[in-house]
């Protein structure tokens, strides 16, 4: 999994007495990878999309069924695939989504495909945006992202700690502030029905992650990130339902103290812009 952080500098070396935030941005990152080390036949999937209010998003980027089409796959967004309760599963779990923001699948099919690099080609789909920001405020929620970012849905059994609580980094950085890591294990639904022989592998993984950044100083920078992760392994046929697992990421980084006088700045200089 890569997290661009891009102007992320944490190590000693910040030569300006001023720190002057800017150069405010936020980054998105979507991954889908699948491949198969022979052919499979009678293929359908369905396959959880990153979701934001209940549309197919990556961070901004509002997804259509185009970004995912090949020459040899059908493809197609679905609310409700057969055999699944998601309502039920969403009550299953310790946390829940706002209202409204109900899980959207990929549905893949085909009659045959082989998907490595020298048949029909490893299929791969990856989608990023860049936003440069007029304010810190506009950054992406990387502390609290299961409720307002995009993430994939439904998770089994998701169970998020308690809200953390913010901690300043040091005295050099006291316009800085931290929060205690969130890492919490998921298990992801996907559907896999296709036909195959005993020795061939499918790997499916897919991941969206979101990161901020800012500049300050002559060579200092600050940034977080968040990540959703999910991934399965499979040899021979598959039939129905089962169960990726991965992780969800939350919280990593620091993050503006806007309490600090050198933020109430930004602030206030960003607000008459």
């Amino acid at each position: 999994m890569a997290i661009c952080l891009f102007s992320l500098i944490l190590a000693a070396g910040c030569s300006s007495f001023d720190p002057d935030p800017r150069m405010f941005s936020s980054y998105y990152s979507y991954d889908l990878k699948i491949y198969t080390t022979g052919p499979i036949t009678d293929v359908t999937m369905y396959l959880p999309l990153p979701v934001k209010h209940g549309v197919p998003m990556v961070g901004p980027v509002v997804l259509h069924e185009s970004d995912f089409a090949t020459n040899n796959l059908s493809v197609e967004f679905v609310a409700s695939p057969p055999g699944i309760n998601l309502s039920g599963i969403l009550n299953q779990t310790d946390t829940h989504p706002p209202s409204g923001n109900e899980p959207k699948y990929l549905k893949i099919s085909t009659d045959r495909v082989y998907l490595d690099e020298t048949q029909d080609g490893r299929y791969l789909i990856e989608i990023d945006n860049l936003t440069w920001l007029e304010s810190p405020l506009s950054f992406a929620d990387t502390v609290n992202p299961y409720f307002n970012e995009t993430v994939f849905l439904p998770k089994l059994n998701f169970a998020l700690p308690a809200p953390p609580e913010s901690i300043p980094v040091d005295s050099a950085f006291s316009d800085w502030i931290q929060y205690p890591p969130i890492v919490v294990s998921q298990q992801v639904l996907i559907y896999a029905e296709y036909s195959a022989s005993p020795a061939t592998e499918v790997q499916i993984w897919s991941s969206i992650s979101g990161s901020n950044a800012w500049k300050e100083g002559y060579d200092c920078g600050g940034g977080n990130s968040y990540a959703d992760y999910y991934s399965w392994h499979h040899s021979g046929d598959s039939h129905g339902w089962q169960t990726a697992s991965g992780t969800y990421e939350a919280a990593k980084g620091v993050y503006p103290n806007f309490s600090h006088p050198v933020w109430q700045e930004v602030l206030n200089r960003t607000a008459e812009e």
